[in-house]
């Protein structure tokens, strides 16, 4: 029986994955125009209210989409964003 819980997900895990994983789906579809123009609304949004949880995780999956496209176009920049990823990742890790 112990064994059976271990399996077991939370609803509202499973909610926050599902939401995550339809908006890594979302950005992935984006033209890189696109993509930088969202990240540009969600920045937007950042500076408007403060820092919720699921607009921190948005930018974090915004920012692993501009990092996988940069990193095939131009290692310098993408380092830049590599940077600023980690930034943000600690923020992230500092509210829990």
């Amino acid at each position: 029986m112990n064994d059976n819980r271990q399996n077991l997900v939370s609803l509202e895990q499973w909610k926050h994955h599902k939401r995550e994983s339809s908006f890594t789906d979302y950005l992935k579809v984006l033209s890189f125009n696109d993509l930088v123009n969202e990240s540009n609304h969600l920045a937007t949004e950042i500076k408007r209210q403060a820092a919720a949880d699921h607009l921190l995780s948005r930018t974090k999956l915004m920012m692993n989409e501009l990092t996988n496209r940069l990193e095939r176009e131009s290692k310098l920049l993408a380092h830049s964003v590599v940077d600023l990823k980690k930034q943000i990742e600690d923020r992230i890790i500092d509210r829990d």
